[in-house]
């Protein structure tokens, strides 16, 4: 296992090896203790799969609110598509820095995000689905988005005109949002 460090040092990008034989390949998904080997203590209790029908669909920017912050590890097993992380750590030196990481069936990379960051998900490709493990279920009454074009974020899409859902169409911006992370 591979463990690249981004800009912001919470987020991790995460690579295991991918084993070749006469059958095909075969590469870990999940390894709890490798995982707390590279500090890195996450253990899940949900999974979800998301797919993305069209490329330049946008979900974002989600997170959960105190008492039940989340924190997430995300890889596709099917098209492309970036994954941005925002801290939402109010008491963070890196409050509202962002970083964007292409994941792919190809690449096999996975993203950690840890409680306190606000997660957006950018298909680059028709067809992709990516998979969202979570530490902490969903729970609506904290569930929160804020605009995925927020100027005070200012993360920067490589699209023009996203598809979105109705809830991340109308979420509010950061200065009036109830963000308590």
């Amino acid at each position: 296992m591979r463990i690249e460090s981004t800009k912001l040092k919470d987020i991790k990008i995460i690579e295991y090896d991918t084993r070749f034989d006469n059958r095909g390949f075969s590469y870990c998904i999940y390894n709890k203790s490798e995982l707390e080997k590279a500090d890195i203590n996450f253990e899940y209790i949900e999974e979800r799969v998301y797919f993305s029908e069209k490329a330049g669909t946008i979900y974002g920017i989600h997170f959960q609110n105190n008492p039940k912050p989340q924190a997430k590890l995300l890889y596709c097993i099917k098209g492309r598509g970036i994954d941005y992380a925002v801290d939402l750590r109010k008491s963070s030196p890196t409050y509202l820095q962002w970083v964007g990481v292409e994941l792919s069936a190809q690449n096999k990379k996975q993203i950690y995000i840890p409680k306190g960051f606000g997660h957006v998900f950018l298909s680059l490709e028709d067809g992709t689905m990516n998979v969202m493990r979570f530490d902490e279920p969903f729970d609506s009454r904290f569930s929160r988005q804020i605009a995925y074009n927020d100027p005070e974020i200012g993360i920067r899409y490589p699209i023009n005109n996203p598809i979105l859902a109705p809830h991340d169409i109308n979420a509010p911006i950061l200065g009036e949002s109830d963000l308590n992370l």
